[in-house]
Parts: structure tokens; sequence; C-alpha cells
């Protein structure tokens, strides 16, 4: 058995420490809670952070699912063995062998110890640690090698036993001399959270050899395949699958993903799509990004559905079935593929058109917080800018959110695009079902049609994508639609891209929100009930508002006296425990978010009792 770690919660870590006695180093940290191998941000327990987030930046003891790791993203890794060496009693170096992806990975950049990120400027002792951290790093290949302090000191270690296909680190740490002048690990033993460039991946649109691509990359040569963080290209790679060493030729060795042929994923398909997450977008603090990046990993313990969803989710898109394929479209303006009016409608077929959603319908939006992984919050879940937009709050007599959580995502206004496009594509409530004949057989889910109706939005005309389409053996088509616009996928850095959450709110509040209408409503002073009394009648005369705050005051006063809030239903309103034979003046406000101005009435004298 090997000499193993034990975890001394809340300790310096010193030379010498004691171990726990015949324990493992698995058990010890069950036992101390993960609370000092793990990564300093455990549990990312904010809220909308979910677990599969935690367990990606915490150190993962036991058996764990295979994992593939796109673009760059961090990972604390799953632990495959620890050991002591060194000193008079073999324990001032700890040594720990952790597993990050499982595929060659293209490069580490960083890490972090505790919450100090270091850039790795390659393997060996660390900078800035008194040489009492070193760091190797083993990319994935088949020839990888451990250093030499594993293959002497850890039990069971050989040269063969490389870990050969999956990306590793071996990190050493020597604990603090007892009387040491400038000890090290003064908050106990470090924990770390690893940068990486993930996986090398195959890209069509640069296959020669496929309709539309150009350049050296093929299919069955992995070697020609290069490191990216294009959304489409790694959703490609996911399909065709993820095999251990790149053995593609051998089914047996499939690790991750589908392992679909080229018939059943046709690579040319990619490229399009492709090509539109690698358009550059200006931001507005100068220079570009790429349309939609992906960051992050994939466990083999998530089924096809929900990888499809990632992917869909980080590129603003949908994921639709074409040609017999399943695709993911990255969200984009398209052009219309057919024009429609009310005579090619099915005679004697049921047409449903709705103008408005239900509301429970979660598509009916107007205000979201989109939520990603930021890089520079130790890749913690964090909140981009809110986007909203005031008078659609107003409109819909209160906010509807939506709080996407894009853990793919690791650009705050790459988020903020897709945060847009879900904001925009929820003021379009329009939906319908409509039956067509055999002339527009060719449509496909995800086309975009212009629809012209008199009969249903009086002579005008919407754009609506094809959500889903049914046909009958004689090639009618029922079509279900949403109403859809190239204005949603518009955007302008200067003036759609926010650069913190406070900007997002300090909107002006739309010219709406005027004051009650002179005429719109009046008071009577007298007697209701034989008690002194003000009568207010009146209507709501702005359409969005829902409730009324009234106050009064004696004719000449400065202090306004509360008199209750009411909803637009309020047929009258009736003010007691006024002074007789007083006049007094009354002011009306509507709400719509904030109070409108008063409309001062009056003055109205009250009655004197019998």
């Amino acid at each position: 058995m090997s000499k193993v770690i034990g975890a001394i919660v809340g300790s310096v870590l010193l030379a010498g420490a004691t171990l726990l006695s015949g324990g493992t180093l698995t058990a010890a940290l069950i036992a101390g809670g993960l609370s000092l191998l793990g990564s300093a941000i455990t549990a990312l327990a904010q809220p909308g952070a979910g677990p599969r987030q935690a367990a990606e930046t915490t150190l993962q003891l036991g058996e764990s699912p295979r994992q593939a790791l796109f673009g760059e993203a961090a990972t604390a890794g799953s632990l495959l063995d620890a050991f002591n060496y060194g000193g008079d009693n073999g324990t001032d170096w700890e040594v720990l062998l952790i597993a990050l992806a499982d595929h060659e990975c293209d490069s580490l950049r960083g890490f972090y110890v505790g919450d100090e990120y270091h850039v790795f400027g390659g393997n060996g002792a660390v900078s800035g640690f008194n040489s009492q951290l070193v760091v190797h790093f083993l990319p994935g290949t088949e020839a990888q090698a451990w250093p030499s302090f594993v293959t002497t000191y850890g039990p069971g270690w050989t040269a063969d036993d490389n870990c050969a296909g999956v990306a590793c680190i071996a990190v050493a740490y020597k604990a603090d001399q007892p009387e040491q002048e400038n000890p090290v690990w003064t908050s106990g033993r470090p924990n770390f959270l690893w940068v990486l460039r993930g996986m090398k991946c195959y890209q069509a649109r640069k296959d020669s050899t496929v309709p539309g691509g150009s350049g050296s990359h093929r299919w069955n040569d992995p070697s020609t395949w290069e490191w990216t963080h294009n959304a489409i290209e790694c959703r490609y790679q996911f399909q065709r699958g993820i095999y251990a060493l790149n053995r593609i030729d051998d089914p047996d060795q499939l690790l991750l993903g589908r392992g679909l042929s080229a018939v059943e994923a046709p690579p040319e398909r990619s490229i399009a799509p492709a090509v539109v997450c690698a358009e550059a977008v200006d931001l507005k603090a100068g220079g570009t990004e790429p349309r939609y990046s992906f960051n992050g990993l994939i466990g083999a313990d998530e089924d096809f559905q929900t990888a499809e969803d990632y992917f869909a989710a980080a590129t603003g898109g949908v994921i639709l079935q074409t040609e017999g394929t399943v695709e993911v479209e990255p969200g984009q303006a398209k052009s219309v593929a057919a024009e429609i009016v009310d005579t090619d409608l099915l005679s004697l077929a049921p047409v449903k058109y709705e103008e408005f959603r239900g509301e429970a319908d979660p598509e009916w939006v107007n205000t979201v917080f989109p939520g990603y992984v930021a890089p520079d919050q130790k890749y913690k879940m964090h909140t981009a800018p809110t986007r909203r937009v005031y008078a659609d709050v107003i409109a819909d007599r209160g906010p509807r959110n939506a709080t996407p959580k894009i853990k793919h995502v690791t650009s705050n206004t790459q988020a903020q695009r897709i945060g847009e496009i879900l904001r925009r594509m929820g003021r379009l409530t329009a939906t319908a079902t409509i039956p067509l004949g055999p002339r527009f057989a060719h449509l496909e889910e995800g086309d975009w049609i212009g629809w012209t109706s008199a009969r249903h939005f009086g002579g005008g005309r919407k754009v609506w994508r094809i959500e889903s389409i049914e046909r009958d053996a004689r090639w009618r088509s029922t079509l279900t639609l949403r109403e859809i616009s190239a204005a949603v996928f518009s955007w302008d850095a200067d003036t759609d891209e926010l650069t913190d959450t406070s900007e997002a709110n300090q909107q002006t509040v739309p010219g709406v929100v005027n004051a009650p209408g002179e005429a719109a409503w009046s008071v009577t002073g007298g007697l209701s009930g034989g008690q002194p009394a003000l009568l207010i009648t009146g209507a709501i005369d702005n359409a969005y508002a829902d409730t009324i705050r009234f106050e009064y005051r004696e004719s000449g006063a400065t202090t306004w006296i509360a008199a209750g809030e009411h909803g637009s239903a309020l047929p009258d309103k009736v003010i007691y425990g006024l002074d007789a034979a007083t006049a007094y003046d009354v002011s009306i406000r509507y709400i719509i978010l904030t109070p409108t101005d008063r409309r001062i009435i009056g003055p109205a004298t009250t009655g004197t009792p019998a």
C-alpha cells in the first residue's frame, strides 16, 4: 500500500505531519469533506449553478465517467493516486496524480493554486513557490511518460503505466519545515484547478476532399486534426465519436459521442453552420470574438439529447431534423424558403392561429438573466448583464423572466448575445398550425416562410419558422409555425453590448408613463352614511396601468395622506374619516413599475352631519 496523505483539516502543511493510521487518501478526503484537495470553489453554491458544474471544478474521487473537454475550460479532474515521499519519514513531498480528460488535449494553459492563477510555463518547478511545487502535464498521447518522481516513488507505477490516451497532471508539493521563516502553504494543503485547451477536432471546412472544404484535415488521419472552440466543429467531433487514442477504425474503442459514420453525419453539412459560428463579432472595447464558441466538458454519463441541448444553447440555436439527420442550427437570420397566402391553405383542413401565448408559456419573455461560466470568476457560473426593455415589462404588466445557465459559454458578450436572442424571440408571440398541399413538400424543419393573410392579420405579412412538419401519404403537409424575424439575430456592439449589470437597468422609462388625464377623474364632497366623505369617480385612461394610488390633503396643506391603492377595476372610491365642512384636494397616480406624476383634483368640501 502506498504512503497516503492524511487530510488534516484546517492544518498548515508541515514536514512530518501525522498520517491517518491505516487510512487511504480517498477515505481521508471524504472524512475531511474534500475541503483541502478540491477546488476552492467547492459546491458552487451560488443560485443557478448546478451540481454538474460543481463536480467539474471539484476534484473527483473514485470511479468517474469518461470526460471530453472541448475548447478551453477548467477542470479539477479525477484523482488517480496519491502518495508521499522524501525526508526522514518519507512524508516531505505529497504527490497527486490526476486525470483531466479521456483524450489528447492541445495544451495546459495555466492553473489555480487556491485562488491565484499561474500561467503554465512548462514541466518542472513552478516559480514563486520556493521550489516546493512541481507540475508535470501529460497531454494524452500514446508515448507520454510520467516524471521520475512518479515511477521512482509511486508504489506500483512503472514506465509502462503511462495512462496513454488520457490527459493527466502529476503535481508534487513539499511541506513547509516547522521553523520555516516564510512558509509557502499558510492555508493548509493546496487545492488546484486546471485550465486547458482541450480536444483536437476534425474540421470539415478544412478538408479538401469534402464539398465546400479546403485544407489538409482528414477524418481518417487524426494527426491532421487541430484544436478548435468552434461550437459546430466540436459538435461534429462528438457526433462522429471520441475514440481511445483516436483509433477511429475500431468501434470497440469508442469512449464518448455517438460514433456515427460519414453517411449518417455528412461532414459537408457542418461547414455552413461552422462558418456562422466562426463569424467575427465586434466588441465595444475593440477587437472581435467568434460568434459562437463552445468551451466545457461533456461526460459519458450524459445522454445524447443533453449533449445536443448543450450545443444548441451555446449557439442560441435550435435542434432540427433535416433529410433524415439531426442537426443543430446556430442562431442566425435566414431567407424565406416560400411565400404563401390564404388561398394556399387547403380547404376544409383546420387552421389554427394564436397571436398571444398563454401565461404559463416559458417562451413569452421580457427579461433575461443569461448565466455563463466566467473565467475571471474562477470558472464559476456568473450572470451577464440583464437583457430587458422596460416598455416590454409594462406591456406585459410585469416581468416574465428567463434564467438560462449556459455552461459551455465562457464569454460575457457571447452570453449577452444569446440572452438577447431569447429576449427578442420572447416578444414574437404568434404561433400557427396550417395545412399546405404537395406544392410545398420541399419545406423542412427550420425553414422560414412568409405568410400574407387578410383573414388572420388584416392583410399583413408575418415571417415564420417551421417548428415541425407532418405529411400524409398524399404529400399534404401540416406545418407548426412560430413567429420569427431577422431582427432577432442582429447585433450592434455600440448599442447592444452592455458593460456591467447596472448599465442593463439604466434604461429610460418609456414616455407612456403619463399622469392620469385631466378629465379622467372627478371628486365630489358631501356625506356618505351620514359621515363627511369624498367620492372619487372615473376610470384608468392608460392601458399600461393596473394599479391606482389615492392620496388627499386639506387644501393649502403640503403633506399628502395615503388613502390606499386599488386595481384597475375599481368603479368608485370613497374616503372617510374627514373633518366636516372642510375643503380637500385629492391626488391620483398610476403605478407602472414606478408611480406616475400626480393628477390633483378638487378642492371638494365635505358635508356637515345633520
